[in-house]
């Protein structure tokens, strides 16, 4: 429970084997709620669509997530499960794939689905590479910080949507 003494808000980040793109948006929103005094009202998590269960981050996402000051050494892969997706009261799809695949696994869930690059919109007809957080596995350090360049300018809005506030 935070200071107000309500449940904190919870945000799932849905990916596919949740080892780069995952570790490092998990990480992000979390230190940049933190930075503001709000982690206490918020929890972040990931889970993948294909995870191997255990799975450490890769070393160029702990190498990228280390030049932005994010520590993910700790990160370990889940597969997506009805408990989790139960337990969340956003989910956040990386790519149009994944936003596709958790509406088809969970309809019960389907409202509480969005695009990370649109929160708190749902869809729109942008192509997807305007849209979809590309995946950065086999890619270079470089290619994992341009994954966190394309977060960043939407914690804003997933942070204030998520705890209801407009601005």
């Amino acid at each position: 429970m935070n200071e107000h003494g309500s449940q904190p808000v919870s945000i799932l980040f849905g990916f596919t084997v949740k080892i780069g793109r995952s570790p490092l948006a998990e990480a992000l929103l979390r230190e940049y709620a933190g930075s503001r005094g709000l982690g206490d009202r918020l929890r972040v998590s990931s889970a993948g669509t294909h995870a191997w269960e255990g799975n450490a981050a890769t070393g160029e996402a702990i190498r990228a997530g280390r030049e932005w000051g994010l520590d993910l050494s700790r990160h370990r892969a889940r597969e997506v499960r009805r408990s989790i997706m139960d337990a969340s009261d956003i989910v956040l799809a990386m790519t149009r794939r994944h936003l596709e695949f958790l509406a088809r696994e969970f309809p019960q869930r389907e409202n509480t689905i969005y695009l990370a690059l649109l929160y708190p919109r749902r869809m729109d007809e942008n192509p997807a590479a305007a849209i979809d957080v590309p995946d950065p596995i086999g890619e270079s350090v470089g290619f994992y910080i341009d994954v966190l360049r394309m977060l960043e300018p939407v914690l804003p809005a997933i942070v204030r949507g998520a705890l209801g506030e407009e601005r």
